[in-house]
């Protein structure tokens, strides 16, 4: 499903970078793209560092970038990414699985997204599209949203949170520390531990166990890098994380 903005005209050839933790699937989108005279792959990376790294001294029109990259720092990456190099497109790809931060990716700057259900031929025609100032986004997400426009989806209780509550919430359910997230986020423990109640609060839940329960159950984080339920510790033990 595309936008209908107006579009600009594309480069004579499509630069891309693919950046992907996996091999194989680098591999496998340099293969199709190969095959399209319109464009070639000119880098790549395997974690976010490696992104923006390559990025000065590469000339890139379009990224195709891993939705799960940065796991919950994905949305950190993008706005970097806008920041560094206003001019370069990021097209994000999901192949694990649900859509579960597909619109909170679009919003912070993301050109474009495809699900796990895309064709070739869809990838191919979302790079044109996206490159020539366009937006694009799978038929699962686009039925998904037009059914939440009619009335006719429910939204999940997590579309609630505000964005730290719910990058708070996907670095919890990722296994990251207490400590780590307040460092990472760049506030203090006290504050975390606010945004913790009121995820608690907003979600229905009442423990840490719960909170990584739900973000693993609705794929707000890579099964690979899910933390499995914490031992519940005594309302009494002082030493409790949270």
């Amino acid at each position: 499903m595309s936008s209908n903005v107006p579009l600009h005209p594309a480069p004579s050839r499509i630069k891309l970078l693919i950046a992907d933790d996996r091999w194989v699937v680098r591999e496998g989108l340099k293969r199709m793209i190969a095959q399209c005279a319109d464009m070639k792959v000119v880098g790549e990376a395997a974690t976010s560092d490696e992104l923006l790294e390559r990025l000065p001294c590469t000339e890139v029109d379009v990224i195709l970038l891993d939705a799960w990259l940065g796991g919950p720092k994905t949305r950190g990456i993008i706005r970097e990414v806008r920041r560094r190099h206003a001019g370069c497109r990021l097209l994000v790809l999901n192949v694990q699985g649900r859509d579960p931060d597909a619109l909170r990716l679009l919003g912070t700057g993301a050109a474009g997204y495809l699900g796990k259900d895309h064709s070739r031929e869809q990838l191919i025609d979302a790079i044109r599209q996206v490159v020539r100032g366009g937006s694009y986004v799978s038929p699962s997400l686009a039925s998904r949203l037009i059914s939440d426009l009619r009335g006719g989806g429910k939204r999940p209780r997590h579309a609630t949170l505000s964005d730290r509550e719910y990058q708070v919430l996907c670095r919890f359910g990722s296994g990251i520390r207490f400590k780590q997230i307040a460092a990472e986020l760049g506030v203090s423990p006290k504050t975390v531990s606010t945004y913790r109640s009121r995820i608690l609060d907003k979600l229905k839940l009442k423990t840490n166990a719960e909170i990584i329960r739900y973000a693993i159950e609705r794929r707000l984080v890579p099964r690979s890098t899910a933390a499995p339920p914490r031992r519940q510790k005594s309302p009494t033990d002082r030493s409790a994380g949270f």
